[in-house]
């Protein structure tokens, strides 16, 4: 029984060695998956980068909107603040 057993595996490495096993029998044989896992990466890249850009640009304009809104102040307003200010600076 060793003897086979031996000469069994024997053959087994030959066959491995020489690469002549036949791989379409094999029950284990390697196969293609239909699609590959990461076949839509970069679709994933390109949704996170606009994500981010879009947040960056909205705040962005969000700043940019409330400095023209600062910056539209009423006129009259503002020289009515600055006779206040000048004021009170002159009181102290």
């Amino acid at each position: 029984m060793n003897k086979t057993l031996a000469s069994l595996i024997s053959q087994c490495v030959l066959q491995l060695l020489e690469g002549n096993l036949d791989t379409g029998k094999n029950a284990t044989e390697k196969k293609e998956p239909q699609f590959k896992p990461y076949d839509n990466a970069y679709f994933f890249i390109l949704f996170v980068m606009l994500f981010y850009s879009f947040l960056a640009l909205t705040v962005f304009f969000g700043y940019v909107r409330s400095k023209k809104a600062f910056s539209k102040k009423d006129p009259y307003q503002e020289f009515i603040e600055d006779k206040e200010r000048s004021k009170n600076m002159h009181i102290k």
